[in-house]
């Protein structure tokens, strides 16, 4: 049995909500709840995400369109100020994220030519492209590679390592430009590699460094991030 369309809508609002950068205090921690809970949450996040970023801005051939008649109708609002900068996500755009996160079953032709099969490259900052870090001070033993992705909601970090302790408990910790620290995530050492993608919402212009740390706190290895241009070091 599927989920209540109560639980379902609220889902894709928070998920919405959280691309368009657009969260309450009381919605941030609803979504912290979706995340922990719900595996699939974080991977549909993802998804959106880096579909939207490669989304052109309003006004450059997108078409405003009533959604079908089987999808829960979503109420797209008046279009915003022209003056309004070109990379704001606008609630039309959440909008969408809701309707493709309960099955609209419309606009994958869009998503296709707006996708593709290439991956998103740029400089440091880049939406939805993979930058791939440098690990360092990992113990002798301990293979490990890390990335991260910058979304409109957060940084996404993508970890695989083997050789850690089968059984302990590690933590991916994001670390901010103001020394705040965020836990993306934990995991659990295995006789086998370990691959996971984990979330924070500290933007990928406000983080300095990943650090994978042991149940004690001590930073086991760490991965530092370059600066994002045009923002503080």
């Amino acid at each position: 049995m599927g989920e209540p369309d109560g639980a379902v809508d609220r889902r894709a609002e928070l998920l919405g909500a959280a691309l368009g950068g657009d969260l309450d205090e009381q919605e941030r921690r609803e979504l912290d709840e979706l995340l922990r809970t719900d595996p699939s949450a974080a991977a549909d996040l993802a998804e959106l995400g880096a579909v939207l970023d490669r989304l052109p801005p309003r006004g450059s051939g997108w078409i405003d369109t009533t959604p079908p008649a089987t999808v829960p109708p979503v109420t797209f609002p008046p279009p915003a100020p022209a003056r309004r900068p070109s990379h704001h996500r606008g609630r039309w755009r959440l909008a969408l994220a809701a309707a493709l996160l309960l099955g609209a079953g419309f606009g994958g032709g869009i998503l296709t030519a707006a996708l593709g099969d290439r991956p998103v490259e740029g400089p440091p900052g880049t939406l939805g492209a993979v930058e791939t870090l440098t690990v360092s001070g990992a113990p002798e033993g301990v293979r490990a590679s890390t990335a991260v992705v910058a979304h409109t909601w957060g940084t996404e970090t993508v970890l695989d390592v083997s050789g850690l302790a089968v059984g302990e408990v590690f933590t991916v910790d994001v670390v901010g430009t103001d020394g705040r620290t965020e836990t993306a995530g934990s995991f659990l050492g295995s006789t086998v590699p370990v691959e996971c993608r984990m979330n924070a919402a500290l933007l990928r212009e406000d983080v300095t460094e990943i650090q994978i740390r042991d149940l004690a706190g001590d930073v086991v290895f760490r991965s530092a991030l370059p600066p994002v241009s045009g923002t503080r070091a």
